[in-house]
């Protein structure tokens, strides 16, 4: 009796403890803990459709990545990463921000990690939805702008080292090489970045300074003036005219999420991605 009550005890006390081993793994490791690596890209605002295209068939192939997109003038952006923002990525309209970065002592990019993304073309537009004034409706190039029924022109903000709008800089040297910037001042009206131009000149108006502005036309990238329907492209300034609009990547020596970056980086580049820069938005690839 003794022999068999300790063999029933001891089966009893070994299913006591299969069975507690059963319940706890029903709360442990189930499904593994899921992991979540957010990439932080700080991008020129001329690139908000595309990058969000792009961010789409990315995250799709790349589940575990989240992008956080910040977009923006890019001397804004500059300034703010200058700051202490947390780019992990920045994207910039012109050479001259990245150049800043890459510059600085010691460097704030990672080695080898500069490439140009996409290219793309200035053009002047002007409005097409009713009422549209005389001296936008007969505007045919930038020459024209002289003219005295177009009372306002909406630009980038061109101010600043570097500038803070590059579309503005861009703008500026094309009117620059034309002899006609200085003519144009008065009449030039900055806005905040270069989709701030591009709305400015869908409405006509521009408010400056608390005052608004009646605005004719505005120099925006090609790909800007591509996604409305409520402007017209008047003439697309000659390469010869400014300096190579590209768009410059790099990544931050900050970043702690390399290896994402680096990815991420990497797709831009992929026939995917250009393809949907090139062939949706009408980017011009590198």
């Amino acid at each position: 009796m003794n022999r068999n009550r300790r063999r029933l005890i001891a089966w009893i006390a070994t299913a006591a403890s299969s069975m507690m081993l059963v319940i706890g793994l029903q709360f442990v490791n189930l499904s593994p803990a899921s992991s979540v690596t957010t990439l932080n890209v700080y991008a020129a605002v001329s690139l908000t459709n595309a990058l969000n295209a792009i961010k789409t068939q990315y995250q799709n192939a790349n589940p575990g990545v989240n992008v956080v997109y910040t977009f923006g003038a890019s001397g804004t952006l500059l300034s703010q990463i200058q700051a202490g923002a947390p780019a992990d990525i920045f994207i910039s309209a012109a050479t001259s921000q990245i150049d800043v970065l890459q510059n600085s002592t010691p460097s704030k990019l990672v080695v080898g990690s500069r490439k140009n993304i996409v290219k793309n073309r200035l053009v002047l537009i002007a409005p097409t939805t009713p009422p549209v004034n005389a001296g936008s409706a007969a505007l045919t190039s930038f020459n024209g702008l002289t003219n005295a029924n177009i009372t306002g022109i909406a630009i980038g903000d061109y101010t600043g080292t570097p500038p803070v709008v590059p579309a503005g800089n861009y703008a500026k040297q094309v009117l620059t090489s034309r002899g006609i910037f200085t003519t144009l001042s008065p009449k030039l009206y900055r806005a905040a970045n270069v989709r701030a131009v591009l709305t400015a000149v869908e409405n006509k108006t521009l408010v400056v300074g608390g005052v608004t502005k009646t605005i004719s036309a505005g120099a925006v990238y090609k790909t800007d003036a591509a996604i409305s329907n409520k402007v017209r492209v008047v003439q697309t300034a000659l390469t010869t005219e400014s300096d190579s609009i590209v768009y410059p990547l790099g990544i931050l020596t900050k970043t702690k999420v390399l290896t994402t970056a680096q990815s991420f980086s990497n797709y831009l580049s992929s026939s995917t991605a250009q393809n949907i820069f090139k062939n949706t938005y009408g980017f011009i690839l590198p």
